[in-house]
């Protein structure tokens, strides 16, 4: 049994949850900041503790004459150069870590919309198995079950039919009506950030 044809659009669906993903980013990038702003409070501090001031006595070369400049002028420049560049830092650690806590959320998100719909048999799939196999597990177990105990219940609404006993088969029919409880599963991909029906390639939500 084949799989459907993937269409990887990695630019277009990088920021798969926009809106969270900015936020993370602005976050780890505001942080960074005001890391990089402590620091520099930090060395005006101990240099102030030690020498009771924040002049620096420069000697200057030409004339052999001390000149007097503060200190908060002298880093300045390092400290902009440094956080500019911490900032973009920030920026692509950023956007590489919000996509990768924004995708799970994204597939748990169409995992349980599935469900919602009638879909049992929607799994999940990640491609960090080793971090998200227990939830993945867990997940599948649940739609499994799910799928078990609804067919038990298609099955006696079946012998009921059978019997004559109508109304209430047709009670619980309704109450089965709209569920998918086809043998092939509906696999929830992270690799495309799209649901693929595996019995039905065309069939996409």
């Amino acid at each position: 049994m084949a799989k459907s044809d993937v269409r990887r659009r990695p630019i277009g669906n990088f920021f798969i949850k926009k809106s969270l993903q900015i936020r993370l980013i602005l976050k780890i990038m505001m942080a960074v900041l005001i890391s990089t702003i402590v620091s520099c409070g930090s060395l005006i501090f101990v240099y102030f503790i030690k020498y009771n001031t924040i002049i620096v006595y420069q000697l200057n070369k030409l004339n052999q004459e001390l000149s007097k400049e503060n200190i908060i002028f002298l880093i300045l420049p390092a400290l902009l150069i440094s956080a500019f560049i911490n900032l973009l830092i920030a920026a692509g650690i950023g956007l590489y870590s919000s996509r990768k806590y924004a995708v799970p959320i994204y597939k748990l998100e169409q995992w349980a919309s599935l469900l919602i719909k009638g879909k049992i048999t929607a799994i999940l799939k990640f491609r960090e198995k080793e971090e998200m196999k227990e939830l993945s597990d867990n997940c599948n177990r649940l739609s499994a079950d799910l799928h078990a105990r609804f067919l038990i219940v298609k099955g006696q609404v079946n012998q009921l039919m059978e019997s004559g006993n109508k109304e209430s088969a047709i009670t619980l029919q309704k109450a089965i009506d709209g569920l998918e409880l086809g043998d092939q599963p509906i696999e929830v991909n992270t690799g495309i950030f799209s649901v693929t029906s595996l019995q039905n390639p065309k069939d996409k939500d």
